[in-house]
């Protein structure tokens, strides 16, 4: 998918969104994997950080959601939430894939994923990206997500927090 000469000129609304499927495993971490490139972060052996995505239906889909974006037939977004308490969703693993960005995809994703955690009766989204994602910051600011604070994760995650309360 690296050749640009093709994805000049697509609609957001050629998107079809839908929840995961176990057979979306490969392409979820691919994902992930060109989503923590983009940062300079690559996966670690333990993979303390990434142990959600092992167990998706057991993590997201009890109590959350887990949804991704096919363009022509290939996923080419993802993105999360799950249930931090009975009123709260912590929004995780946004990611679109980087031939894909700017196209207002990661807003659908976003959109969809705000709608089915109003549906499932959460009031607030609470998340967390990393500082060297600024598209994703910017994204979440247009969409009225506010600064909560920042912290230094693990020694090397500088992490911005955000919340939004849903109406």
């Amino acid at each position: 998918m690296s050749n640009h000469n093709f994805l000049y000129n697509y609609p957001v609304d050629k998107l079809k969104i839908r929840r995961y499927r176990k057979e979306d495993d490969s392409v979820v971490w691919e994902l992930h994997k060109l989503g923590l490139a983009e940062i300079g972060v690559k996966l670690l052996r333990n993979g303390l950080l990434d142990k959600d995505l092992r167990d998706v239906e057991g993590i997201y889909l009890n109590g959350g959601d887990f949804i991704v974006g096919e363009y022509q037939g290939k996923v080419v977004a993802m993105g999360a939430f799950k249930r931090n308490d009975d009123a709260v969703a912590e929004l995780k693993r946004m990611r679109v894939h980087p031939d894909f960005q700017s196209r207002g995809f990661g807003q659908a994703i976003l959109d969809e994923l705000e709608k089915r955690a109003r549906k499932l009766g959460f009031k607030k989204i609470i998340l967390d990206t990393s500082k060297g994602w600024i598209k994703a910051q910017n994204l979440y600011r247009k969409n009225g997500y506010i600064e909560m604070g920042r912290n230094l994760l693990n020694k090397r995650y500088n992490a911005i927090f955000y919340e939004k309360e849903l109406t």
